[in-house]
Order: C-alpha cells, then sequence, then structure tokens
C-alpha cells in the first residue's frame, strides 16, 4: 500500500511552506483522532463540530436526505438541523438512548463512547476514566507504537519526551535518505536542510527553476504543479477552481482509492467514514495519510 501514498508524503512536506515539517507532521499522526467520527460530512466536506458550511447546494441535498424540512430556513440554520440530526443518528447507531437529550449532551456521550472503543482496540482499560484521562493514554500508546517503529525507546518516557525523541529520529531517517549528514545540527538546522533537499528533488523533477529564488516560493509552485498534475491523473477537473479546492478534491479521490484497495467499500460514505475505516483497516497507511494530506490542505490556505 506504501506506492500509493508516496506522492503525498512528498506533497505534504512540500506544502508544508516552512522548514520545521517532519514535527508538524508527528502532531497530526500522533494527536488522538477522537473527532474523526463526529466530523459529519456531506460531500467530503467537514462539518459539524468543525463548523464548516459546505455549499448551498449540498446543505440542502443533506437536508432532504435527513428528511428535514428546508422552506423559509437559511443554511446556518439548516446546519444545525443537520449537526443535530447527525448526532442522534450516531448515537443510535452506538446503542445511546436519545429521548429528552439536548444535542450537546449527546455528543459528549457519541464522543465518550468512541474514545472509549478506541481505546479498548488498543488494550486500555476504560472502567471509571473520562475523555481526558482516555485521550491521553491514547495518545501515549500510540507514540509508543510510532516509537517502536522507529526503534526509539520508551521506558520510562512520558508522551513529551517521546514526542521529542520520535522527531529526532525521523528527522535523521529523513536525513539519510536524502543524504544529508546529521552530525552537529540541531533539529531545526536539520529540518531547515531537509526541507529544503526535498524541494529541490521535486522541483528538478518538475522542471522548476530553483536557483536564485526563495526556497519557499519555489515550494509553493511545486505544491501548486504536484496538485495540478495529480488532479489531472486522477481525472478531476481543474477548470475555475482555487488550488485548496483542487487539492480536497484529490485528497477525496485518494481517500476513495485506497478504501477500495483495502476492499472497503465506498457505497454511501463520507470522506470522514473511509478515512476511520482505512485506520481501522490498516493503521500504518492511515498514520501517513493522515499527517501527510492534513499538511497538502494546510499549505495551500
Amino acid at each position: 500500500m506504501k506506492k500509493a501514498l508516496t506522492g503525498l508524503t512528498i506533497a505534504g512536506v512540500l506544502l508544508a511552506g516552512g522548514y520545521a515539517t517532519t514535527s508538524y507532521a508527528i502532531d497530526a499522526e500522533t494527536s488522538t483522532e477522537t473527532g474523526k467520527a463526529l466530523t459529519w460530512n456531506f460531500k467530503g466536506k467537514g462539518f459539524g463540530h468543525h463548523g464548516f458550511p459546505g455549499d448551498s447546494e449540498s446543505i440542502l441535498e443533506k437536508a432532504e436526505e435527513l428528511g428535514i424540512k428546508t422552506d423559509g430556513k437559511d443554511a446556518q440554520t439548516l446546519m444545525q438541523e443537520i449537526r443535530a440530526a447527525e448526532i442522534k443518528k450516531e448515537a443510535k447507531e452506538l446503542g445511546i438512548k436519545t429521548d429528552g437529550k439536548e444535542t450537546a449532551e449527546l455528543m459528549e456521550e457519541v464522543l465518550l463512547a468512541k474514545v472509549k472503543e478506541e481505546a479498548e482496540n488498543l488494550g486500555i482499560k476504560t472502567d471509571g476514566k473520562d475523555v481526558q484521562a482516555l485521550h491521553e493514554e491514547i495518545r501515549l500508546a500510540k507514540l509508543k507504537v510510532q516509537a517502536k517503529e522507529l526503534g526509539v525507546s520508551t521506558d520510562g518516557k512520558d508522551a513529551v519526551a517521546l514526542m521529542q525523541d520520535i522527531q529526532t529520529a525521523s528527522l535523521n531517517k529523513e536525513a539519510k535518505e536524502l543524504g544529508i549528514s546529521t552530525e552537529g545540527k540541531d533539529l531545526q538546522s536539520l529540518s531547515q536542510e531537509i526541507f529544503t533537499a526535498s524541494v529541490r528533488k521535486e522541483a528538478e523533477k518538475l522542471g522548476i527553476t530553483v536557483e536564485g529564488r526563495d526556497i519557499r516560493d519555489v515550494a509553493q509552485e511545486v505544491a501548486s504543479e504536484k496538485v495540478k498534475k495529480e488532479a489531472k491523473e486522477l481525472g478531476i477537473t481543474i477548470d475555475g477552481k482555487y488550488l485548496q479546492q483542487i487539492a480536497q478534491e484529490v485528497r477525496e479521490k485518494k481517500v476513495a482509492n485506497l478504501a477500495k484497495e483495502l476492499g472497503i467499500s465506498t457505497k454511501d460514505k463520507t470522506t470522514a467514514e473511509l478515512v476511520a475505516e482505512i485506520e481501522e483497516k490498516d493503521s500504518e497507511n492511515y498514520k501517513r495519510f493522515s499527517a501527510m494530506a492534513f499538511l497538502e490542505l494546510k499549505g495551500l490556505e
């Protein structure tokens, strides 16, 4: 499965638009994805507690799908009703009673249920623990898995210490792959060299001039060209679209393609739901995709 994500890895580094790319990716990978099942979407656009509105057509389509009357209601009102309906639907699927409960209360119960499910999958005991306590244990457990993959010792280390060691190991690994010496260099200097080398490598492939230019400007051009190239390869039109919109569509298509490769049905599922299933079925692919796709979109803001 690594082949399917190769383009994302480099593009993610480039689109970060700065030098501390590895630490940024680590933050994205190791943060507990407690919100993944609570990101109610339509057409892959974030919705619900994240507050991304989507377009009017999508809002009306989603309302109709949920049996919500739309006459005389503005987008904000419909979004609130859609959000409430989606949370109630999720609660019922989890076996949570919904009668007489406000949306906020249901949302808390759903969140706790999802966090407990994630914790149990990691072998963490959940009895008597609240969301925050479980969140911290899940974060530490995921960091330990990542540390093990990098050959980093976890003995007696808390989350902060592990994060620092993982960052160092990740940078050293990237530097080695790019032929960069790490001797006597601090993490900031090393990350700058990695960023510059990555941009130069990709620029050369795309025939983009580097000499005499600010490397960050080159990175933006490389990112733009890569996104448009990937869109073309995936059959996505770019006419009249902003780069961020193109990048979002590329991400959605890649999620769907990766899901299919893993044997996951994509029928009637949002991008968020597919990402959650990818994580459950293949956590290694999920970690790479989550971090790099996040960086792709971040770089185009």
